[in-house]
Parts: structure tokens; sequence; C-alpha cells
């Protein structure tokens, strides 16, 4: 099956089809997937996405497979920064990126049913061309393109070991560069940030961890993962802090998922030694929960997070959401219409969140979420219709309200209005391309911080083809 994955906003959107998956799966199958969906996403490490076996030698244990993907970004706006240059020398930027990604992932099963060593390495090759200064924010200035490595990791599963008291693979240990997150990335998902001299800041296809740790259980519907974290992405205003802005997390997340009808979780994330003053000793506790509530109504499904975080220095912060979704099961086109409100204090930090949930997720709208808003001092609400006229497209509309918790100068807290009009096609089991309009409309809010009040759109396309 053709899987996409969606990782984006002001970082990024990325397709990968097959293999592990980084980020929450969206699938074009029998429903639109919505973030409210039990299982849409897997807690834990995410590995290196390799479909054709290299090597395969069941006597010996040994297995070797490879991937590789390409990946391509086109977008045309006008007015995008409601007419002002802030963030970029044009008016109307027009840019395109481009990403090339070779994976490897190693196994070995090692004697007397001792569990399996495995190991996995990605890269990626990023490009960013177009006038201006690349994307709207101007996050990726003279045409940079850079190579990196993203994934480089060894680990062990326990196997057959624990399986009859808790299953098969009921612990998994991993270290290196790898990617990792939790809850649907509301938090930790994606660990590094295209920009400066790392092209493609829209693909983003980057989401490991520059070093991390990472100890996993699965039991009987139980997760839990401790893990350690360091990020350290590049800095591109350069200045006080060097080249990289580094931050280390230690933490714990736990759920449990109860007859595929229910998921319930917790995590406690602590930040230290980090370039960012206020993130220093920064405690983090997040709840969660989403599911199926009525067994009457299985189309129906509820979903919300809440994070509290508690600071050293400068002000607490807290984020929540809570979105509602409902499936016409029965109906043709199998429609799916999601509300979401979401709010993120002024002070609240989103951290290493990353895509999920399809199109409105972490970050919402493909103009103000990509390039105005960081998710913090705002209130959200969403609305958004999804249909499948058939099996290889999904298309939907998607409308968004950004209103300020405080105002910034202008006196007024109504910030914008957008829609989003898209479409995703599976064209062949390798080939994907996604395609999206949208409009924004400023509010006084918005003029206070950018000194215009024009309408903002953009056109853009997106392809995958993986081999």
């Amino acid at each position: 099956m053709t899987t996409l994955l969606y990782k984006s906003g002001v970082r990024t959107a990325s397709l990968i089809l097959g293999g592990s998956t980084a980020g929450v799966l969206f699938s074009i199958s029998a429903q639109a997937a919505e973030i409210t969906d039990v299982g849409l996403t897997k807690d834990g490490i995410i590995e290196s996405p390799a479909n054709h076996v290299i090597y395969d030698n069941p006597s010996q244990g040994v297995r070797l497979n490879g991937g590789f993907s390409l990946m391509g970004f086109a977008a045309g706006t006008h007015n995008i920064n409601y007419g002002s240059r802030t963030g970029n020398s044009h008016k109307s930027p027009a840019w395109w990126e481009a990403t090339a990604a070779p994976s490897m992932t190693a196994e070995y099963d090692l004697p007397d049913n001792a569990g399996t060593l495995f190991g996995g390495v990605t890269a990626f090759y990023t490009m960013t061309r177009g006038n201006g200064d690349g994307d709207p924010a101007g996050s990726t200035p003279d045409h940079p393109e850079h190579f990196r490595l993203d994934n480089a990791y060894l680990g062990w599963r326990s196997g057959d070991l624990f399986a009859d008291s808790l299953g098969e693979n009921a612990f998994t240990f991993s270290f290196g560069r790898q990617s990792f997150q939790f809850g649907d990335g509301f938090l930790i998902g994606d660990g590094f940030t295209e920009q400066g001299k790392y092209g493609g800041y829209y693909i983003g296809p980057s989401h490991g961890f520059h070093s991390s740790a990472v100890l996993s259980f699965d039991s009987h519907g139980w997760h839990a993962d401790l893990f350690h974290l360091k990020a350290s992405e590049y800095n591109l205003l350069q200045g006080n802090y060097g080249e990289y802005q580094n931050t280390s997390l230690n933490g714990l997340n736990v759920d449990y998922t109860l007859n595929d009808r229910a998921q319930f979780g917790a995590a406690y994330v602590h930040a230290y030694n980090s370039w960012d003053r206020s993130r220093n000793g920064m405690d983090v506790y997040n709840v969660r929960a989403k599911g199926i509530p009525f067994e009457a109504l299985p189309g129906f499904s509820l979903g919300g997070q809440y994070a509290w975080e508690d600071r050293d220095h400068g002000g607490n912060g807290h984020a929540w959401y809570g979105q509602a979704s409902y499936a016409f099961q029965d109906t043709p086109w199998h429609p799916v219409i999601s509300y979401r409100r979401a709010e993120y204090g002024e002070n609240y930090d989103s951290m290493y969140n990353s895509f999920a949930g399809g199109w409105g997720s972490w970050y919402y709208g493909e103009i103000a979420g990509e390039y105005h808003i960081s998710n913090n001092n705002m209130n959200i609400d969403m609305l958004k219709v999804a249909v499948q006229p058939a099996d290889f497209v999904e298309t939907g509309l998607i409308g968004y309200s950004f209103r300020r918790n405080k105002s910034t100068g202008s006196g007024s807290k109504n910030f914008s209005k957008e829609v989003n009009l898209y479409a995703d096609w599976t064209l062949s089991d390798h080939f994907t391309l996604s395609t999206v309009y949208g409009i924004a409309f400023p509010d006084d809010a918005a003029k206070a911080e950018y000194g215009r009040k024009k309408n903002s759109q953009i056109a853009q396309v997106f392809a995958t083809y993986a081999f």
C-alpha cells in the first residue's frame, strides 16, 4: 500500500512511501484520516524507510534493505505577507525545492532467540531555488543546497525473548541520530528544521534528532518510552549562539490503547543545556485522549491534548486542542467533517512538533500556519470537510479563523481568516501528487504586525517518487 506521510508547516511537508513512518499516517484508503483516529501514529522511534530487499539470508538471520525517494515542491504567491516585504524581499515570491533521499536498514537475528540487532541510515540532499529569499518567511535565502545525514542509529529488539509473557518485541532500545515522536507529534516529532544553508524549508525531509537514546516497551495495549534527545538545529541568524542551536531533552511517555476504540496518554519532558534561556530547566507535562465514545456511532470520534510548560526563566506556557470528527461511512465519496478548537498561550513553546493528521494539523493553514504564526498567543478555529471521489484521490476544503490571545499593537486581536482547497492523488504505487490553493484575509492584528492588509494567495504542488 502507498502511504502518504506529511511533515509540514513553518517546518515542512514531506511524503515518504511505505516503510516506517515519521509522523502521522495519512492513507488514501476507505476513509480520510483524522487526528482523532486511534492508532493514526505510532509512538517511539521511526526507522529509516527501506522497502527493497538487497540481501536476505534466513539461515544466518541477516537482512539488508534499501530505499530511495525523490521529492519536489513548487509554489507561486501573491501578496503572501499581506502585501508587505516583511520576511522576504519580494511581496509575491515564487520558488521551488527538491530533495533526494537514499536510505538503508540492516537486521541480524541473535542466536538462541536473544532478539534482533538493527540499524539504519537515511540521508537527504536538498535545494531551494526561486526569486526573493526563497520561502515567504525568508528562511532559505541565496539559493541554498546541502547534504545532511538525518538518521544513523543502532538498536536491539527483544523479538521472542519475552513473547510468552509480554508479547513479541516487548522491548526496543536504540541510540544514535534518529527520529522519535509521541502524541501525534503535538510536542515532539521533528528534530530538525531546514533553513539557512539547508534548502528545502517546505519539504523539510529531516526529522532526526542529532543524538538520542530511547528505551521502548510494548505489551498488551501499553506503550512506554524512556528517552534522551538532543536537537542541534542550524541558526539562521548566527550571532550570539553560533552556527547551531542545541537543546537536550529527557522524558517519559506512556499511553494505553483500549480495544482500538480509545487511546489515553501522558508524558513528561525536561529541557536543559539549551541555547534558549526560557527552555533551560523547563518541565513540560502533557495529557491526551482520543477515540470513539459511542459504540452505536462508529463514525464519530473525539480527541484532545493539553500541555503545561513550567519554566525557571520567563512565564509559564500552556496549549490545548479539542476536535470532533464524523465520518459518513456508508455514504458515497465517504465524507468526513471535522471541527477543532485550539488555544496556544502567549508564552507557549511548540518545541519540536511535527505535521500529523493530513492537512490542517499542528500547522494551521498553508499561509498563516506555514509562515506567519508560531503556535503561540493564538486562538484557532478550524472546520474541515474531506471527500474521496475515487480510490486514488482525496480532496477537501479547510477554513480557519485566527485570533490573538493578547493584542500585539493594534488593539484588535483578530488576525486573519483563511481557506485552503487541497487534493491528494496516489497515481501509482510509487508516485504521489498533492496540490493546494490557499487564500487569507487579514484583519487588524495582522496589519499591525505586517504593516499591510492585502489578501494573500498561494498555489502549490508537491510530488514524491519512491523507488
